[in-house]
């Protein structure tokens, strides 16, 4: 073989090489999460809020995502009531808000995936039979309008479901179980059928790239709580929830209810709570996933709001504020980088790089704690920022 020839080939090989490593590391996509969006009845369009939610859904269909996964309480869901006929209202109630939120949701042409919260079911907590009685109709209610996946288990049909999006295996779990705990007839966690359901979906699914579930409330604590009960799984990290994660080597579990953003990585796994409280709190956030072959880029945004304002009407005594804004200066700006962190898969030993802010190990617990905006000048009610540029907390 003549030496020009030689070399004509090597070069071809490595240009072959290195075009399918190029391919593979710009063959990315993207979606985005925001637990406990609205967390309120709103209705479509709702006067005082509707801007300020379009600046936030606009922001969001920016990002190309292919999806928006939102892990609990998309309403209020304060829908029963002694003396009220439970199932009627339920019915007129989740046909009206849920109606609302998935308009909402079209105008902007986003596809969704919804996780059940504890305002899906009435909110917590659930101490009397007739309560308890009610969380049927509720979970039948959000069955029925948001139309998930029926692939859960057999009494969890379109509440607990999956689904597998190019190279990445999804489970949305129900983490309202029957139960006794302090919260009454209902327990926070997977477990029985549910559980069995998730080992079988991980053990069907081991192909998949990578592996990411969604439940309403964290399992790792502490985490930092902005106008939240505060819920948890009891058992946290030696649950059976988390130990099956831990098993199937997920990548991430990503929650909602605390309004406020704490990453958390054990035993590989990176535990993302987040979202907002719109109404009650100064900020909210959403999270940006960049999802390639063997690695997930994660990005948590942020943004001031000011709520101002009378409450808004609601069918009980949690009522956000009336008017919800965002100033010019603030829309100018945009929403700013609160966290960054990558999951590198690239190698056999799974790696968490480039962690800032939020993901920073220096803030990856917290017992911080704060309140509505209207509560009052005796507790604290904003909670210190961090930002990707902030090597100390600032308020």
């Amino acid at each position: 073989m003549k030496p020009i020839n030689l070399i004509i080939k090597i070069l071809l090989v490595i240009i072959f090489f290195t075009s399918c490593k190029s391919k593979k590391e710009t063959n990315s996509w993207s979606f985005v999460s925001m637990p406990d969006f609205l967390n309120v009845d709103c209705d479509y369009p709702q006067p005082g809020w509707e801007d300020a939610l379009s600046y936030i859904l606009e922001s969001i269909k920016n990002e190309n995502p292919d999806f928006l996964l939102v892990a609990g309480d998309l309403v209020m869901g304060h829908w029963d009531s002694t003396g009220w006929n439970d199932k009627d209202s339920i019915a007129k109630y989740s046909k009206r808000y849920y109606s609302a939120w998935k308009k909402r949701m079209d105008h902007f042409g986003l596809k969704y995936y919804t996780t059940l919260g504890d305002h899906e079911i009435g909110d917590d907590a659930w101490l009397t039979p007739k309560k308890f009685a009610a969380v049927k109709e509720y979970k039948k209610a959000f069955s029925e309008h948001l139309k998930m996946p029926q692939n859960g288990p057999e009494h969890m049909k379109g509440t607990a479901f999956w689904w597998r999006h190019k190279n990445v295996l999804f489970i949305s779990t129900d983490v309202f179980e029957e139960g006794s705990s302090k919260l009454g007839m209902i327990k926070t966690g997977v477990s029985g059928e549910q559980l069995e359901w998730l080992k079988q979906v991980l053990e069907q699914n081991a192909d998949a790239d990578h592996k990411i579930v969604l439940g309403h409330t964290p399992i790792l604590g502490p985490v930092r709580q902005w106008s939240s009960s505060g819920l948890m799984i009891e058992e946290g990290r030696d649950s059976q929830f988390w130990q099956t994660m831990k098993e199937h080597h997920v990548d991430a579990y990503l929650c909602g209810e605390v309004h406020a953003i704490t990453c958390i990585e054990r035993d590989g796994i990176m535990q993302i709570a987040h979202g907002g409280l719109i109404g009650y709190n100064t900020r909210t956030n959403y999270l940006v996933v960049n999802v390639t072959k063997e690695k997930i880029n994660l990005k948590i945004k942020e943004i001031e709001m000011l709520p101002t304002g009378d409450h808004l009407r609601q069918t009980k005594n949690n009522r956000p504020l009336q008017n919800v804004s965002i100033t010019d200066e603030n829309k100018e700006k945009g929403f700013y980088l609160v966290g960054t962190a990558t999951i590198d898969k690239s190698i056999q030993e799974m790696q968490i790089l480039n962690r800032k802010g939020y993901f920073s190990i220096e803030y990856e617990s917290s017992n911080e704690t704060a309140y509505p905006v209207f509560d009052g000048e005796d507790v604290l009610t904003e909670l210190p920022k961090i930002t990707v540029n902030d090597s100390e907390k600032t308020k």
